[in-house]
């Protein structure tokens, strides 16, 4: 099996791309609608990291929302938005995509609980697609972050056993660890050059 050291794993939102103040500005607007403001604190604690069904079942406890169906018809919509801003401004810095072209002697993969539709053309907006080995988006597992599930399939994929993960978010964190990968939290988007410098320093 391909030592630890081997394998890099990125989260996208909050790790590769500074999406998440997109993230929660689409959430905002949604929910304007139904007269609930929705704060980046708020955002934050529980919007970070975790896929679109369980943010609704959490917002479902806070405000009063559509139903399922003309929620997913909205959520369509938001995600356009989200998608259209990031292809409008790419959301991954220069530094990032130079550093990820520095890593030929890695293993490189992507879990994500976007889905591929917004993710996969900002990628290669970037120009950084093809520098993945393998990549799992949000609608390839049942059970999404925390749950072990992304990261299993992702070690699949690359077969191997474990790695090192970076990720911004509790539930990132946590799926990580119980797939047996070695999580490093990422704060901020722009600090994840030196992170993952520093990382491999210490290998």
């Amino acid at each position: 099996m391909t030592e630890m050291r081997d394998v890099l794993i990125f989260d996208y939102d909050g790790v590769l791309a500074d999406t998440e103040p997109l993230h929660w500005k689409s959430w905002a607007a949604l929910l304007s609608r139904y007269g609930f403001e929705l704060a980046w604190e708020d955002y934050c604690t529980f919007g970070r990291g975790v896929d679109d069904a369980q943010m609704y079942k959490t917002l479902q406890k806070r405000a009063l929302l559509p139903g399922t169906g003309d929620f997913l018809s909205q959520n369509r919509e938001r995600k356009q938005m989200v998608r259209d801003w990031c292809l409008a401004d790419i959301p991954i810095s220069h530094e990032t995509v130079a550093m990820l072209k520095t890593l030929d002697a890695y293993g490189i993969g992507l879990v994500t609980s976007s889905g591929r539709l917004e993710v996969e053309p900002v990628l290669r907006a970037a120009q950084i697609y093809d520098r993945f080995d393998a990549m799992v988006f949000g609608e390839e597992v049942s059970t999404p972050k925390p749950s072990p599930a992304p990261y299993q399939l992702v070690a699949q994929k690359l077969g191997v056993d474990t790695g090192i993960a970076f990720e911004d978010s509790e539930p990132g964190l946590s799926s990580a660890r119980a797939a047996g990968f070695r999580a490093i939290k990422v704060d901020h988007p722009k600090d994840l050059p030196r992170i993952v410098a520093q990382s491999l320093s210490e290998l």
